[in-house]
């Protein structure tokens, strides 16, 4: 995993994706489940990526790797793709 190609410029993304593979252990083992999904979701990068853990999430971490877990790949990147904020709505039913 490149953290910075990931991030692609966002220091959003990139502090995110930071507290995921450094912080805290809580931090880290919810970084698993949140990393196993982006993986998968190669869209999520730079700007949605920080939209999945700013709008979608609230900046938490617990709610995200639970996201990660429940909803389906193409609606999150769906989701993470919206820039207005609708996502919030597709993905309300899987948080």
């Amino acid at each position: 995993m490149d953290v910075f190609k990931w991030a692609n410029g966002n220091p959003g993304a990139l502090k995110f994706l930071m507290t995921i593979m450094i912080g805290k252990l809580e931090d880290i083992v919810y970084g698993i489940t949140i990393i196993a999904k982006l993986e998968k979701c190669t869209s999520i990068r730079g700007t949605n990526l920080y939209i999945l853990y700013a709008d979608l999430c609230n900046k938490d971490l617990e709610v995200c790797a639970n996201l990660c877990k429940n909803c389906p790949d193409a609606i999150l990147e769906d989701a993470c793709n919206r820039q207005d904020r609708s996502g919030v709505a597709l993905i309300k039913e899987y948080l």
